[in-house]
């Protein structure tokens, strides 16, 4: 996954239950520059829900051993374990992480 250049844009899909049912979703594409064999860096722009001013984040999926984590600016710190899963073409990719009340989708094509 890091080294295919096919996978090179992100749609960030953050199902969150703390403040009622909210969701959000968030596009970007893979910053060569700054990525690496161990890791891919994203650059995001929320799309969902419209807000005045553009928002932005970055999303980090790494290599932990045999697993993957990704870290998002907006929890400094904080890394969350992936789930993969893959098309049978291997056009795309499927991330999932769940933690506490959050569930976090994040497609890769």
């Amino acid at each position: 996954m890091f080294n295919d250049d096919n996978l090179d844009f992100l749609t960030l899909y953050w199902l969150s239950g703390w403040f009622g049912e909210s969701y959000e979703i968030w596009k970007g594409k893979k910053n060569r520059d700054a990525s690496t064999e161990h890791e891919v860096v994203f650059p995001i722009t929320l799309v969902w829900p419209l807000t005045e001013e553009p928002e932005q984040g970055l999303v980090i999926i790494r290599r932990q051993g045999s697993e993957l984590v990704f870290t998002v600016d907006w929890f400094p710190g904080e890394e969350f374990p992936l789930d993969v899963y893959r098309s049978v073409s291997k056009s795309q990719v499927l991330l999932m992480s769940v933690f506490e009340r959050e569930t976090v989708f994040l497609h890769l094509k």
